[in-house]
């Protein structure tokens, strides 16, 4: 056992501690805590235990020091002790303190002071996070310093034990206090613990109740969009069928307005070559005429010819008879030849007139095709707008389609996951119960 004093110290005599006796007082004043008073009564810890140590307090002073650095010295050993003495005081100030506590000891009076300077101690043993194990501990070494000292005081030996036990009352006492706050800072905790727990199953209720709610509510409305989808993803599929086979017709329209077109360019060169056979034609009637007006010319002359040979015959008399006979039939010839001439002549007018009606028939018809041509290219130039847009189409709709289909995965993967939040809420619910 670890002595910080040496014998014969701060010894008292007899006839010094019945001095102290008789002018020492020790006081129990609690009548405003009447359990407090039943657990003195329970340790038998009356006025007189309080007078006999009243009685040490000036032998005492110089002991304190002593007694407060082995009470700190054994929690030299325990490193966490330690950290908590350095996280929230210092050790100089914790020794201080224990001083005035053991102080109060000696001083023989219990009053409601004393009461609220351990439970403040108690309190703070409790917040600062030291263990009652490590308290008790501790509180060891003063017991083995105070029967140290006492050993050494020339007093009688029922003096002695007198003072022991009550000492060992009072820290019985001091002890049930310290105690007594761990245990209700601990209910306090377990209150708060309970509170929280049923704060906690308050909110998990309620948010699995909510969570339920918004799971049906939203898998209503994820069914409700995943049955549109599928409308959704139907009429795309149609629609793209039938911008397919418009593309296939537009596609075999511009075709056909190719083929037109090419067929419009043949016919121009059809018509282009008529012309120009037109042309010669009217220039072969051009020279028919020349050679008509040539021959109407050699009929004139032939009748006149004729006309002077009957007067030559008239004047021969008998022997210009025979060529009278030609002469006539000549002029004959030469009349039905001018009248053959007015004939041909008629019909060449006439046919000059159908080349010139027909000229300019063909000039219309040419003017038609080349109308019908630039038509059928601006049809062509339609068909090929019309086959972008609908190759366009036809794109975004597959797009469309596929994003229908994935935002289909998606409601469904959104509907397992509802499902998932569903049960999980069904779990949190019987959690939530077994709080």
């Amino acid at each position: 056992m670890l002595r910080l004093f040496k014998k014969g110290e701060n010894l008292a005599t007899v006839k010094e501690m019945e001095d102290l006796e008789q002018h020492s007082t020790g006081i129990i004043s609690l009548e405003r805590y009447p359990a407090v008073k039943k657990q003195l009564r329970m340790i038998n810890l009356t006025e007189q235990d309080l007078k006999y140590l009243s009685c040490m307090q000036v032998q005492m002073q110089p002991i304190l020091p002593m007694m407060t650095n082995r009470f700190y010295q054994a929690m030299d050993d325990q490193p966490q002790l330690l950290h908590i003495i350095a996280e929230h005081s210092s050790m100089d100030r914790l020794k201080k303190s224990l001083t005035k506590h053991m102080q109060s000891i000696f001083q023989g009076k219990i009053d409601e002071n004393y009461l609220k300077q351990r439970r403040i101690i108690a309190k703070v043993h409790v917040r600062i996070g030291l263990e009652p194990k490590w308290y008790l501990a501790a509180v060891e070494s003063l017991y083995e310093e105070f029967f140290a000292f006492i050993e050494q005081q020339d007093l009688p030996k029922k003096r002695q034990f007198n003072t022991l036990r009550a000492f060992m009352k009072v820290m019985n006492f001091e002890q049930q206090l310290v105690l007594d706050a761990y245990e209700e800072e601990n209910k306090v905790k377990r209150q708060e613990v309970e509170h929280s727990k049923a704060v906690v199953k308050d909110q998990v209720l309620n948010t699995s109740q909510n969570l339920a709610a918004i799971s049906q509510q939203t898998s209503a409305s994820t069914d409700e969009l995943s049955k549109k989808a599928h409308v959704l993803e139907n009429m795309t599929v149609h629609n793209l069928q039938f911008i397919t086979e418009t593309e296939k017709t537009s596609l075999t329209g511009k075709e056909l307005v190719v083929t037109q077109t090419e067929q419009f360019g043949q016919m121009v060169e059809y018509m282009s070559d008529f012309k120009d056979r037109m042309k010669a034609l009217h220039h072969s009637s051009e020279q028919i005429q020349g050679v008509v007006t040539l021959i109407t010319s050699i009929a004139d002359q032939t009748n006149l010819l004729s006309l002077n040979a009957a007067i030559e015959a008239a004047r021969a008399g008998q022997h210009g008879k025979g060529f009278a006979v030609v002469a006539a039939e000549v002029r004959n010839l030469s009349v039905e030849t001018k009248q053959a001439i007015g004939k041909v002549t008629g019909m060449i007018e006439v046919t000059d007139a159908n080349i010139a009606e027909m000229s300019n028939f063909m000039k219309q018809m040419e003017k038609l095709i080349q109308e019908s041509a630039n038509g059928n290219e601006l049809v062509t130039q339609s068909y090929d707008g019309i086959v972008q847009a609908v190759s366009g189409m036809k794109e975004q709709t597959a797009e469309s389609h596929t994003s229908i289909e994935s935002t289909v995965q998606i409601l469904e993967e959104i509907n397992q996951a509802i499902e998932t939040i569903a049960h999980s809420s069904d779990g949190l619910i019987q959690l939530a119960d077994d709080l």
